[in-house]
């Protein structure tokens, strides 16, 4: 979960940015970024998912992304900073954040001199162009269609292997200039270029979808080994330029990333911190069983980071199926279901807030209930009622995706337990983490019901009702629409709202559109993500990134010895 993706017809909704914050994290003597580390060592990192997608053109997954922005580097990326100021997009290849001219519809780059593929080769804008056309391809439907939807002429382009002229909206009229022009003012251009979409790559290590297990490096690391679903080797790249990186710290030698791991074996290793786990992270937040034994102990509890968050996660409901296109059924569900039930499977309120809205407090936003129940654990009679408004009894036979790890099967069979009190029947059906994302993406393969979640491509409410809620984003591949729903009146003020030249009326426009929708009951929102993610003895350098759910940011860990 935590996932970001989108769809084509966003237009300029994703044009206004109304910025918003949330705290630092946590962390005792070996947490921090001021924390002591030296340069070299093996960095640990262990996970229990896969990495569904490391090339930059699908790239759309914040866990993955985190570990991408280890091995490529983009126009623009966020700071490397806890709380608030990570959410701040900075320069990066480029030498600023892009200037916009022509009412922001033309946005020129600079890159910086000195920047260098693994190979020792200079990264020019026509690795950028190429980069971008790339993500055009038919093969590459799981990132974000920001070009697609903006770019001059990019509704006819399919990519460079079927049009290898090239899209003419992106210009280089020199090595280290690239110019965009967009059909549309877009103000967030500038934040945009941070996805790794616009990750440089050259034409002649593209292998097409065999890019996605070697990609070429312009970062720190370059891929030594990959075996997916097993692990990753990162290994210096001796041409990266820390002279030209004011992001990515590049300490350690190694950074070792081991998938599919049993999540009460990470948590237990971490806890132990013998040997090489002494040198380890968690990719993702400590469970539920561990959660009591850590913040009981100090010596443990001074190795727990607590990362917040602007991601919102939710169950999302099928509109297009029967007869959940009924909205009685819809906010019946919502009445249904148990929220401190499905908190209580990712370890508490350690773990965030009971959602109640779409857009989370962090983003400014104030938290308000449409289905309130008390203590946020479901009315079950209520939502009876409502189904038998509906014409339904107990003949309600539901099917929930869910991914296949503990934390996805706790959060199924909670939501299958609370939903089952309402009379309505839930089967679960598992999906490998390592393809989650791309099948329920799939509009002919998702089923009634979701377990799903969104954080904005970067801080704002922009970059999130209209990517999640877009009735025109909806697309058979790639779609990030799980509830599939296409309301007029909603896409209509979308469009309205995207229009308006004043972030903050966009802002409040945002807010009230939210409540229009929740009104629909097309996803339940059932939490406001923290990460408490636990560390090994000898790292240092941690702390939770808004940008990546609260996870670790790894640019930025390194080992004390």
């Amino acid at each position: 979960m935590g996932q970001r993706r989108v769809g084509p017809a966003l237009a300029a909704a994703l044009g206004l940015l109304a910025v918003a914050g949330c705290t630092g994290s946590g962390g005792g003597a070996a947490a921090g970024p001021d924390a002591a580390a030296v340069k070299g060592g093996t960095l640990h990192v262990l996970s229990t998912l896969d990495l569904e997608h490391l090339d930059p053109a699908r790239n759309y997954v914040t866990s993955s992304q985190d570990v991408g922005r280890l091995v490529y580097r983009t126009l623009t990326t966020f700071s490397a900073a806890p709380g608030e100021a990570g959410g701040t997009v900075v320069p990066d290849l480029a030498t600023d954040t892009g200037r916009p001219s022509d009412g922001a519809r033309t946005w020129t780059f600079t890159l910086k001199p000195g920047v260098k593929f693994e190979d020792g080769r200079p990264i020019t804008s026509k690795d950028v162009k190429y980069g971008v056309e790339r993500t055009f391809a038919a093969e590459l439907p799981e990132g974000p269609p920001y070009a697609r939807m903006w770019l001059a002429g990019g509704e006819a382009y399919r990519g460079p292997a079927k049009d290898p002229a090239g899209l003419a909206a992106i210009e280089t009229p020199d090595d280290a200039t690239v110019v965009f022009h967009l059909k549309q003012p877009v103000a967030d251009f500038g934040s945009a270029v941070s996805l790794p979409m616009f990750a440089p790559v050259p034409q002649d290590k593209d292998t097409g979808v065999g890019y996605d297990s070697r990609p070429f490096s312009s970062g720190p690391y370059k891929i030594d080994a990959f075996e997916p679903k097993k692990r990753l080797t990162l290994v210096r790249n001796p041409n990266w330029d820390p002279a030209t990186d004011t992001v990515r710290k590049g300490l350690p030698d190694r950074v070792v990333i081991d998938l599919g791991l049993d999540a009460a074996v990470v948590d237990q290793r971490l806890i132990a911190g013998q040997g090489e786990d002494a040198n380890a992270v968690a990719l993702e937040p400590i469970g539920p069983a561990s959660v009591g034994q850590v913040l009981t102990d100090p010596r443990l509890k001074s190795r727990l980071v607590v990362g917040d968050s602007i991601n919102t996660r939710y169950l999302s409901i099928n509109t297009r199926h029967k007869p959940l296109d009924d909205v009685r059924v819809r906010q019946a569900i919502a009445y249904a279901l148990d929220k401190d039930a499905l908190r209580t499977t990712r370890g508490g309120p350690i773990a965030g807030d009971l959602a109640t809205s779409l857009l989370p407090p962090s983003l400014g936003y104030q938290a308000e209930d449409p289905y309130p129940s008390k203590d946020g654990k479901g009315d079950p009679d209520k939502a009876k009622a409502l189904l038998a408004e509906a014409g339904h009894g107990a003949d309600l036979d539901l099917t929930l995706d869910a991914p296949a790890t503990t934390a996805g099967k706790a959060q199924a069979e909670a939501i299958q337990a609370s939903l089952g009190r309402a009379g309505i029947t839930v089967k679960i059906n598992e999906i490998s983490s390592s393809a989650f994302y791309s099948t329920v993406g799939n509009t002919g393969q998702e089923h009634d019901l979701v377990i799903a979640g969104w954080s904005p491509d970067w801080p704002g409410a922009s970059t999130y009702l209209p990517i999640v809620f877009d009735g025109r984003l909806i697309t058979p591949q790639g779609n990030n629409n799980y509830a599939q729903y296409d309301s007029p009146a909603v896409d209509a003020r979308i469009d309205e709202i995207a229009a308006l030249g004043d972030p903050a009326a966009a802002r409040t426009a945002y807010g009230q559109l939210a409540r229009q929708i929740a009104q629909d009951a097309p996803v339940v929102p059932f939490l406001w993500d923290k990460a408490p993610v636990l560390i090994g003895p000898n790292v240092a350098g941690a702390y939770g990134h808004i940008a990546y759910v609260g996870r670790l940011d790894l640019v930025s860990l390194g080992l004390r010895k």
